[in-house]
């Protein structure tokens, strides 16, 4: 087989026009590939780089809407990120404090939206607090910026139902408590009011 035979037979043509237009569509075909090829690797960048940028805020309010039954995939489509990235920052979330003392946090939220961290040391009697708010109101210690256990424990009883309410061991007995605890209460309600758009989400540590 000649040269020409072999052309016509990889190219079907051996018309020099012809040949012209297959090595343009050949260079336009490669640098699309290249184009999107670093597209591709621009992206991955971007959104490995997000799995560890996900503030307090961002990963409480992720945590809120899973709370209200929101799926990761629509999560994971509000962020921009994929549904692996979510989860794995939800377990994240969970392991909020290198202190081994510290067992659980609260986020104090108003609505979707965080406003204090509060990590608790039961074994102490010890909490750390940060706010993410300057507007007082919204605040779990109000102007309170260095909290002791007893305020810890007067901001749990004030997110529950007074000790003294009348029928209080029908409601106990109707959440499965047996005996006034207000943390034990805020665990079964989240420490919702009725006058507020304000909760607290529990998390426990993992492991």
């Amino acid at each position: 087989m000649n040269f020409k035979d072999q052309i016509q037979q990889i190219f079907g043509t051996t018309d020099i026009h012809e040949l012209k237009q297959i090595s343009r569509d050949a260079d336009n075909y490669r640098c699309l590939n290249a184009d999107m090829n670093n597209s591709s690797i621009s992206e991955k960048k971007k959104n490995t780089g997000r799995k560890n940028s996900f503030t307090e805020e961002q990963l409480a309010h992720i945590l809120a809407l899973q709370n209200r039954g929101e799926k990761i995939t629509d999560i994971a489509r509000q962020y921009h990120v994929s549904r692996q990235t979510i989860y794995s920052q939800i377990k994240r979330a969970y392991n909020f404090s290198d202190d081994p003392d510290v067992k659980m946090r609260m986020n104090f939220m108003n609505h979707d939206d965080l406003c204090t961290t509060i990590d608790i040391d039961f074994r102490h009697e010890k909490i750390k607090i940060k706010n993410y708010t300057d507007q007082i109101i919204f605040r779990a210690f109000g102007v309170v910026t260095d909290p002791d256990w007893a305020d810890f424990e007067y901001f749990l009883e004030e997110r529950c139902f007074p000790r003294t309410r009348d029928h209080r061991k029908d409601i106990l007995r109707e959440m499965g408590l047996p005996f006034y605890d207000p943390l034990l209460i805020v665990e079964k309600t989240q420490g919702r009011m009725s006058d507020d758009h304000q909760w607290i989400m529990i998390l426990k540590k993992e492991g």
